[in-house]
């Protein structure tokens, strides 16, 4: 974790009564939408300088989709001749567009991607939360399957986005969501709670401070068959890599695990610092040639 934040949590925490749960959500908003083809501030990514999308309008489908929560806004970007998609669920800073450039590299690695954005973020409607970022998560996995294109669809959660990814697939294994082939995590928590115990450093239980649970640990402990590939910086400050041992600790033993620990990566660098490791990883474990 690191010190600003840090000391944040523990400020917020010496408050009697107060929680810090809008440290696990900082949305933000483009001024409209997106102008993928141009030079958009909005579309600065953090892996790449700024430029205009790699992926070309034909090849792009954008939409809002219902939900209690408010219409969650996605963007399909397909990629011709495969059929394997990824669910991308970003981090917990601003919108989508940062992460585009994180796109363009799974798409380049041959695959279709959907990224979407959570309820208060980006031009989603509704506000910030924990159902509403699974039921958004749930909502744009249905949106994915729907893509004529799609047969197989595999879940990456980056940070904050390791929850609803962990949680998705834990809702295909008991059926209440679509079938998925497996998941991959980038930087994600074990559970909020822990990401409290990191912060504060004082041993008061994570309940004290947030009632959030985002409990990622717990539900890769009811996974029986969706394979999961996780990596971690072992100089992340934001997310420990004690998390990544935390998750890896969770899963059954007969489940297929792989876990990196990225050496010297930090919480937002994991894929350049891996570099065309990282893209052998990806197309190991989905099977992408």
């Amino acid at each position: 974790m690191s010190t600003p934040l840090r000391a944040l949590l523990a400020l917020a925490l010496g408050a009697s009564g107060c929680t810090v749960d809008g440290i696990f959500f900082r949305p933000s908003s483009p001024t409209d939408g997106y102008d993928f083809d141009g030079l958009d501030p909005d579309l600065q990514g953090e892996l790449t300088e700024l430029h205009p999308s790699l992926i070309g309008a034909a090849d792009r489908r954008e939409g809002f989709v219902e939900t209690e929560w408010g219409a969650i806004h996605w963007v399909f970007a397909r990629r011709e001749g495969a059929t394997d998609a990824i669910l991308y669920s970003h981090g917990n800073a601003a919108h989508l567009g940062r992460y585009w450039d994180r796109v363009e590299r799974l798409h380049a690695l041959g695959h279709h991607v959907l990224i979407y954005d959570y309820p208060g973020y980006g031009l989603s409607g509704g506000e910030v939360g924990e159902a509403g970022t699974f039921g958004a998560a749930q909502a744009a996995l249905e949106v994915l399957v729907a893509q004529p294109e799609v047969e197989r669809v595999w879940l990456y959660g980056y940070s904050l986005g390791g929850a609803p990814t962990y949680e998705l697939a834990a809702r295909a294994e008991r059926g209440d969501a679509p079938p998925v082939r497996g998941v991959i995590s980038e930087a994600a928590w074990c559970s909020a709670q822990e990401v409290l115990q990191d912060g504060t450093q004082v041993g008061l239980p994570g309940h004290f401070g947030t009632r959030l649970l985002m409990d990622s640990c717990a539900r890769v402990g009811e996974l029986a068959s969706s394979p999961l590939s996780m990596m971690h910086g072992t100089e992340d400050e934001t997310i420990p890599i004690r998390h990544l041992r935390l998750l890896r600790a969770a899963a059954d033993d007969a489940l297929e695990v792989t876990a990196h620990e990225v050496a010297g990566a930090r919480h937002t660098d994991v894929p350049v610092v891996a570099g065309e490791a990282y893209d052998a990883w990806i197309r190991g474990f989905t099977g992408t040639p």
